[in-house]
């Protein structure tokens, strides 16, 4: 069987991770790694066992025989690279979130459907067994409706620059508030009708300590807590009339649990033995998306994607966070509702 053959672009942590994850993945292996520091890609590529290094973005892409690029840059990096793989006729895998707002990432998207290539959200959770069957748990109705929801997702990141840094696109909303928000729109069925929020700001004014109140139709309710200042519990729990279901790990599930209308555990349902460490899934299923010539992944369609980083724009329009990045929005009047933000880089109060 001929491996599947993956370029990188990006050589930071997450790029090692899925390097690692795919070197035992039959079928597939990592054929370049692209930095814009050569030394740091040839240090990758010694590290991972890749055969090629590139200090150009543009080499990589320009290598005939990679078949799909996956995105590991900062966020703010995403929709540029994207478009420039996507001219290469590359189809592209995008770290999450696909982009930085959702005007940026639909440019993406109407580009990969002109040009016919597989374009997909490289949002880990939502290809992995257990969410699929989560997914079927409520098509199923196994709980009843679904009444109510909440999730958390906290690790203390501060010692992470990218995550400081507005013209990086930082903050917690969008390297974490993400992963809540996509586990609730997918119970839910449908994206919220309003919300209140509120946030707390590092000076930097990237957010740093997110909550968030929706509302949806048939007086359905949710709630998500965000943070990159401290750990969190790291839990989603979703109330229904016939019961609850209970995931632990919210962006990486460790368990799936059921429980009925009294409170009692109905089934438990564990990660398949054979997980790598779950990134393996949305090369898996991007594969498949390019063999059957599909644009998007099933899993997480770009509709998906696209309205989770509109609701993410009303957040941060909101908390009038704006990064100073092309085609994004100047938010009007002082940031945070009228309060300047502190000195020294310590969050708001």
């Amino acid at each position: 069987m001929v491996d599947f053959n993956i370029g990188i672009i990006g050589a930071g942590h997450i790029a090692g991770v899925i390097a690692e994850t795919i070197a035992k993945l039959d079928g597939f292996k990592i054929g370049a790694i692209a930095s814009k520091d050569q030394a740091r890609a040839d240090e990758f590529a010694a590290k991972y066992g890749i055969e090629k290094a590139y200090g150009h973005y543009a080499d990589l892409l320009a290598d005939p025989d990679i078949e799909l690029v996956y995105i590991a840059t900062v966020h703010a990096a995403h929709p540029f690279i994207a478009i420039e793989a996507l001219k290469a006729g590359k189809p592209v895998l995008i770290e999450k979130p696909l982009s930085y707002n959702a005007k940026t990432a639909q440019t993406v998207m109407a580009f990969a459907r002109q040009q016919k290539l597989f374009c997909g959200e490289a949002m880990w959770t939502r290809y992995m067994p257990l969410t699929q069957h989560f997914r079927e748990l409520i098509e199923k109705k196994v709980i009843g409706d679904i009444c109510s929801a909440t999730a958390t997702l906290g690790y203390k990141l501060t010692d992470k620059v990218r995550l400081l840094r507005p013209e990086l696109a930082g903050g917690a909303l969008l390297d974490l508030g993400i992963y809540p928000l996509s586990m609730i729109f997918l119970a839910m069925g449908e994206f919220p009708l309003g919300a209140i929020s509120s946030t707390v700001r590092l000076n930097s004014n990237v957010d740093a300590i997110d909550s968030i109140a929706m509302n949806f139709t048939r007086g359905r309710i949710a709630t998500i807590c965000t943070s990159m200042m401290h750990q969190l519990d790291n839990r989603a729990v979703f109330y229904g009339t016939r019961g609850r279901i209970e995931i632990e790990g919210t962006n990486l599930p460790t368990f799936v649990r059921v429980y009925g209308e009294n409170g009692e555990i109905l089934e438990e349902t564990m990660p398949p033995e054979n997980q790598i460490s779950g990134y393996e899934y949305e090369f898996l299923a991007a594969r498949n998306a390019i063999i059957m010539e599909k644009v998007e992944p099933a899993e997480i369609t770009h509709t998906e994607t696209l309205r989770t980083l509109q609701f993410m724009d009303q957040m941060r329009a909101q908390w009038k966070i704006s990064f100073p990045l092309p085609e994004e929005p100047k938010p009007e009047g002082p940031a945070g509702e009228g309060k300047e933000p502190p000195k020294n880089g310590a969050p708001q109060s």
